[in-house]
């Protein structure tokens, strides 16, 4: 990213949370395997290298803004999911026959918010701490390995919200399912019954079961955000709204001018138009803390976890270190530049609608031809469409 990440109380707390999760995770874990001593140790050991590593692998993925859904994935979710994942693993360790546990199920619950590398080795290391727990053996162990092998790829099909390729990543996991437990089982024993057929068809049923009824469930958690994230940080009763109307009801009206237009005009040209609505809102927000204002401004953003895209935002304030990168930066630079304008005469000067076109038309083009909008992917009819709502709008109402 542009911008300086800085560390967040807040994901420190969900940190925090996600390692209270693991630590009694594997101590019930161990206590109903009754586990020795100087092996529950070594395994907290595990555990302890495992999570630091699982935490720096994390916050770097956030940082090249690798994970699914980047933007709407918080610590909030991917503590959800972990929780879940352990819950699963629980199930297929306590409750599921040998070789017939749905461990192919892991990969694809953890896909919804991570990439292929951290659910891939999340799954692992959930099956390495279970099977040194139950004592599984080596056929049990490379069973589990391979189907979390499989559910990593058929994790990327099982995204498809709807279509063939949806029914057949459904119909390959219980195949998979059902037919790597009854090999396995034949290579451990070397005889087959239909008890084994009838585990190995029932446990491909619930990997399909929970496939197509829960996982969707979950990606739906993780991602309802998208709708409603950018209009939760615009609410009158959030703590950084209160703060900015505190500070200066000027600046506040000012902030809900630049949220108000810059929604309209990234709603006439299909963009993000909850995002330049927040984007808008808190274009000055550095203002609370003075100079440094763009390092004031990222250090309130991170803070208070904002949604990288709204931090991208306010790292390209007035084009000052970085020109505006979307089209929502640069919707919010154009409003921005125009109601500061127009704010800096007073209301009857800008009585004449001629007034204002003349002012919001030379400020535009003014903007435009220094070239400020040209990595910003606004196409000259999406530039024109802007300035046209901007120049019918009373600015000052």
């Amino acid at each position: 990213m542009k911008y300086t990440n800085r560390f967040s109380t807040i994901r420190v707390g969900y940190a925090i949370g996600m390692a209270l999760i693991f630590i009694i995770a594997n101590t019930v874990l161990c206590l109903l395997n009754s586990i020795l001593i100087d092996k529950f140790i070594c395994l907290a050991a595990i555990n302890v290298c495992f999570f630091c590593l699982f935490l720096l692998l994390l916050i770097r993925k956030r940082l090249e803004s690798a994970l699914p859904e980047f933007n709407y994935i918080t610590y909030g979710k991917i503590t959800f999911i972990v929780l879940i994942a352990w819950v699963v693993t629980f199930l297929c360790a306590m409750v599921a026959p040998d070789f017939f546990a749905p461990f192919i199920v892991l990969p694809i619950i953890l896909s919804t918010v991570f990439d292929d590398s951290l659910s891939n080795a999340f799954s692992l290391y959930l099956l390495t701490i279970t099977a040194i727990c139950l004592d599984y053996g080596i056929f049990i162990l490379l069973c589990y390995v391979l189907m979390i092998a499989f559910g990593d790829v058929l994790s990327h099909f099982m995204r498809a919200k709807e279509g063939i390729e949806r029914l057949h990543s459904l119909i390959l996991v219980f195949s998979v399912t059902t037919l790597i437990s009854i090999v396995f089982y034949y290579f451990n024993y070397l005889e087959l019954s239909m008890a084994v057929f009838v585990f190995g068809l029932v446990e491909g049923l619930i990997a399909s079961l929970i496939a197509v009824l829960a996982v969707p469930l979950f990606r739906k958690y993780v991602e309802e955000a998208q709708s409603n994230i950018y209009d939760d940080f615009l609410a009158p009763e959030y703590g950084l709204v209160q703060d900015i109307r505190k500070f200066s009801f000027i600046e506040y009206q000012h902030a809900s001018r630049v949220s108000v237009f810059s929604r309209k005009c990234a709603e006439a040209i299909k963009a993000n138009a909850p995002l330049a609505a927040c984007g808008g809102f808190y274009y000055r927000l550095g203002k609370i803390e003075g100079e440094p204002m763009i390092d004031n401004a990222l250090k309130l953003a991170c803070d208070n976890c904002f949604p990288a895209d709204v931090t991208q935002i306010l790292a390209e304030y007035g084009g000052i270190i970085y020109l505006p990168s979307t089209k929502e930066s640069a919707i919010v630079h154009m409003v921005d530049s125009v109601v500061t304008k127009v704010e800096l005469f007073d209301a009857d000067a800008m009585s004449s609608s001629w007034n204002q076109n003349m002012v919001i038309y030379q400020t535009i083009n003014e903007l435009s031809q220094k070239g400020l909008y040209d990595n910003s992917g606004l196409t000259m009819n999406q530039f024109l469409t802007i300035r046209e709502i901007l120049a019918n709008e009373d600015i000052l109402a």
